[in-house]
């Protein structure tokens, strides 16, 4: 599932390519149920002439608020991802078509089109979901208010998320720290890669129960959020799995990551091997080595 950065990059790349644009047709929808709450014709009929304001991320969410007063709250979920084109390349059968189609987007990742919006200025806002989790839900600034409320603070926020909310949230967690991590009650945005990173570089084993680290290692943990999900959203995300950004690219913070995924093989920083387990359900990879 995208995480924090993923979502970060692809909000960064709308608000530069999508802003302003006015909503001009849907021009294709083959899903129905991705559309959450309403019928397609109503939400077609709802959208179509509204202009883009702004576009915003909270957690994992993608908030895109629309000149009537409404918002389109975007879901990746597992597969999903956001794809912006010209009109010249057109949409059938799911599928990119068209002379001159980028080598990105003739990627099979990219060939599960489920939903096309044509904007003004010749664009074309498609979205890819191979597994069909994802959805959008046109709906109001009330229910995303609710939908923000259910989450934790963002860890990229300083005055939100500053070292003595970190410390309460963990003494107030019965948990292993890599679940509290995770949990988006908690804290918004952080996942199942970059929690691995995140311990990793603390040298903090996973399994450690959240309200019992030392002072020492909360402030270690804390110190290293930031940096390492401002990393992966300059290196434009984690393309491990399904994950591409607006033009069909993948990141590339895989290339550097340092546990997450890399059992068996050996640690970067101590020679060690990597190991995995589970934690519930959701699996972890640590060196034994460097974390304790």
């Amino acid at each position: 599932m995208p995480e924090l950065p993923e979502v970060e990059t692809v909000v960064r790349d709308l608000r530069k390519k999508i802003v302003g644009k006015k909503i001009l047709e849907v021009l294709y929808c083959d899903e129905p149920k991705i559309i959450r709450g309403m019928a397609v014709a109503i939400f077609k009929k709802k959208i179509i002439g509204q202009k883009i304001e702004k576009v915003e991320r909270r957690a994992k969410n993608i908030f895109m608020y629309l000149s009537g007063g409404r918002v389109l709250h975007i879901h990746l979920k597992m597969t999903g991802h956001l794809l912006i084109s010209d009109c010249r390349f057109q949409i059938a059968d799911g599928k990119w078509v068209g002379e001159g189609l980028p080598k990105e987007l003739e990627e099979k990742v990219n060939q599960f089109i489920h939903l096309v919006l044509e904007l003004s200025g010749r664009t074309i806002l498609a979205y890819s979901d191979m597994r069909k989790f994802g959805f959008w839900h046109l709906t109001s600034k009330a229910h995303i208010e609710a939908v923000v409320a259910r989450h934790g603070p963002e860890p990229l926020d300083d005055e939100m998320f500053t070292l003595a909310t970190f410390r309460a949230i963990l003494r107030a967690s019965g948990g292993k720290i890599k679940q509290t991590l995770l949990d988006q009650s908690k804290i918004a945005g952080i996942g199942n890669i970059y929690g691995d990173e995140i311990l990793f570089l603390a040298g903090v084993m996973p399994t450690k129960i959240a309200k019992k680290l030392r002072n020492k290692e909360i402030e270690k943990i804390y110190y290293n959020i930031r940096p390492t999900l401002e990393k992966a959203i300059k290196m434009r995300g984690a393309s491990i799995g399904d994950f591409r950004d607006t033009a069909g690219k993948k990141g590339y913070y895989q290339e550097s990551r340092l546990v997450y995924g890399r059992e068996g093989l050996l640690c970067l920083q101590c020679g060690g091997k990597i190991k995995r387990i589970k934690i519930a359900g959701r699996s972890s990879c640590y060196c034994p080595k460097c974390q304790r």
